[in-house]
């Protein structure tokens, strides 16, 4: 479900705060939250931007954006490498809301 325009659900907001508050994928300091494919982001027709949210540190943002891979082959590589983890640390804290199956499947199919 979308809201008007491309703001956010309410629901797609407390993933995105559940994510932030994961701290960085990479190193578990404070994170701000980079958007994979952008907040308009679809694939397959289906809205994924609000969902396919990765936690990073300001510096480790720029470094995605500047080419770094982190030791992937691509930057689509490692965006749904953690995208999978974000989801699993979630669940793991206890956070009650996953992603649909139609998101899960649009992201992961992504192109590379």
């Amino acid at each position: 479900m979308r809201s008007k325009g491309n703001a956010p659900t309410a629901a797609q907001k407390r993933w995105r705060e559940a994510v932030r508050g994961l701290g960085s994928i990479i190193s578990g300091e404070p994170a701000v939250i980079h958007h994979a494919v952008g907040a308009t982001g679809k694939h397959n027709k289906v809205d994924i931007g609000h969902w396919w949210l990765i936690p990073l540190t300001d510096d480790e943002h720029k470094a995605l954006h500047a080419g770094e891979t982190f030791g992937y082959e691509s930057r689509k590589e490692f965006e749904k490498s953690m995208f999978v983890t974000v989801g699993s640390d979630l669940a793991f804290s206890g956070f009650p809301e996953t992603t649909s199956k139609e998101v899960d499947i649009a992201i992961l199919s992504y192109h590379l």
